[in-house]
C-alpha cells in the first residue's frame, strides 16, 4: 500500500512537473513583455522570446511573404486562371451596373472627381482645341488659293447650282415688284430720285403732273427682270465672281471674313452639336444607354484583358516599387505585444494545449519510472 502511494505521488508530481514546466515554457514566448531586473541585474530570459525577437520576426515575416507566398510568379499564375477572370468580370459587370443604377449625373460624377465647374471648364478647353486645331490648319493654308482647298465636289456643287440661284434671285425679284409693295418702293425710289434734282426735278414733277411713274415702271422693271438677257447678264456676274472666289488665297478669306468671327461661327456650331449644358444634366445610365451591349459585352472583358497583360508583364517592378516586405514589417511592428500574442495564439492556442498536456502525460509516466524504479530497489 506504502508503494502504491508512493508511486502515485511520484506520477502525480511528474505530470505536475513536466505541465507546469511546458506550460512556463510556452508563457515565456510572449511574457514578459518588458525586461525584469533585480538590483539593477537583468533577469535571464527577459523580456519573452516574441517581444526581445520582435523586429527580427517582422523582418523575416515580410522576408518569407515576399520571398514563398506573394511572388510574382504565384501572382501571375492567379491572373491566368480563367475562374479568377471570369469572377473578376462578373464583379466588374455588377458594379459597374451599381454605379449605372445609382442615377448619378455627368456633372455629379465630375464634382466627385473633384472636377469644379466642369461645364465652363470643358467649353473652355473645347475652344482652346478648336482654336488650337485652327491654327494649326490654316497655318500652312493661308498662301493656298481657295480651289485648292475645298473640295472638288464642294467646287462643283456650287458651280453647278449657280443657275438655280440667279433663277431664284429673278423669280424672287419679280414676286417682289409684282406685290403692292413693290409698287409703293419704286413710287418711292422715284420721288426720292425728283427730290435731289433740283429744277430738273420740279420741271419733271410739273410736266409729269398726277400722272403715276410707278405705272409705268413697275411693268418695265418686271418685264427686265422676265427678259432671257438679264439672267444671262446675273448669270455671267455669279461666274465671274466665283472665279475670283476660287482664285482668292485663304488669308485674304479670312481677312475679308476676319479670324474672330470664323472662330465665333464654329465656337457656335460646337455648342449647339454638343449641347455640353444638357449632357451636364444627363445621367450616366442614359449617357452609355446607346453603347450598353458593347460596355457589357465588349468594353469590359477587353479592358480587363488589356488591363491584366499590363500588370503581368510589369507585376515584378510593381512588386518592386511597392516594397511590401517593408510593409509588412512595419505593419508587424507597429502591432502591441498583446495583439501579436492574441495572433498566435488564436492559430495555436489548441496545439499549445496539446503540448502542455504532453508534458504532463511525460512528465507523470517519467514518475511511474521513477516509482517501478525505486520498488525494485
Amino acid at each position: 500500500m506504502k508503494m502504491i502511494f508512493v508511486i502515485s505521488t511520484m506520477v502525480i508530481v511528474g505530470a505536475l512537473i513536466g505541465g507546469l514546466t511546458n506550460s512556463l515554457a510556452i508563457r515565456m514566448l510572449f511574457r514578459p513583455y518588458k525586461p525584469l531586473y533585480v538590483f539593477g541585474k537583468r533577469v535571464p530570459f527577459t523580456p519573452g522570446l516574441l517581444p526581445k525577437r520582435r523586429e527580427e520576426l517582422a523582418e523575416q515575416l515580410g522576408k518569407i511573404v515576399m520571398e514563398h507566398l506573394l511572388t510574382g510568379e504565384s501572382m501571375k499564375r492567379k491572373l491566368e486562371n480563367s475562374s479568377f477572370q471570369e469572377k473578376m468580370e462578373q464583379w466588374v459587370k455588377v458594379e459597374l451596373q451599381r454605379f449605372l443604377d445609382s442615377g448619378m449625373t455627368v456633372s455629379e460624377l465630375l464634382a466627385k472627381c473633384r472636377i469644379e465647374d466642369a461645364e465652363n471648364l470643358l467649353k473652355g478647353n473645347m475652344e482652346k482645341i478648336v482654336e488650337s486645331k485652327y491654327e494649326e490648319v490654316l497655318m500652312g493654308m493661308r498662301s493656298k488659293p481657295l480651289q485648292q482647298v475645298l473640295p472638288a465636289s464642294l467646287i462643283h456643287s456650287v458651280q453647278s447650282n449657280i443657275p438655280m440661284a440667279a433663277e431664284y434671285i429673278l423669280k424672287k425679284g419679280i414676286d417682289y415688284f409684282e406685290s403692292p409693295e413693290g409698287k409703293s418702293q419704286v413710287t418711292k425710289m422715284f420721288q426720292d430720285f425728283i427730290a435731289t434734282r433740283g429744277m430738273l426735278g420740279n420741271m419733271v414733277q410739273m410736266f409729269m403732273g398726277n400722272y403715276s411713274i410707278a405705272d409705268k415702271l413697275q411693268p418695265e422693271i418686271i418685264k427686265f427682270l422676265k427678259h432671257d438677257g438679264t439672267k444671262d447678264v446675273l448669270l455671267q456676274v455669279f461666274y465671274s465672281e466665283w472665279e475670283k472666289v476660287k482664285a482668292m488665297d485663304i488669308g485674304e478669306v479670312e481677312e475679308k471674313i476676319t479670324k474672330e468671327t470664323i472662330l465665333s461661327s464654329i465656337h457656335s456650331a460646337f455648342d449647339r452639336t454638343l449641347n455640353i449644358p444638357g449632357w451636364m444634366t444627363k445621367s450616366m445610365s442614359d449617357v452609355v444607354q446607346p453603347a450598353y451591349p458593347w460596355l457589357m459585352e465588349k468594353f469590359v472583358p477587353s479592358l480587363l484583358a488589356m488591363g491584366s497583360q499590363l500588370i503581368m508583364e510589369k507585376l515584378e517592378e510593381l512588386l518592386e516599387k511597392l516594397q511590401l516586405e517593408d510593409v509588412i514589417r512595419e505593419q508587424v511592428e507597429t502591432f502591441s505585444l498583446q495583439q501579436l500574442e492574441e495572433m498566435v495564439l488564436s492559430v495555436s492556442r489548441k496545439e499549445l494545449k496539446m503540448i502542455t498536456y504532453l508534458g504532463a502525460l511525460l512528465g507523470g509516466m517519467i514518475g511511474l519510472l521513477q516509482g517501478i524504479f525505486v520498488l525494485f530497489i
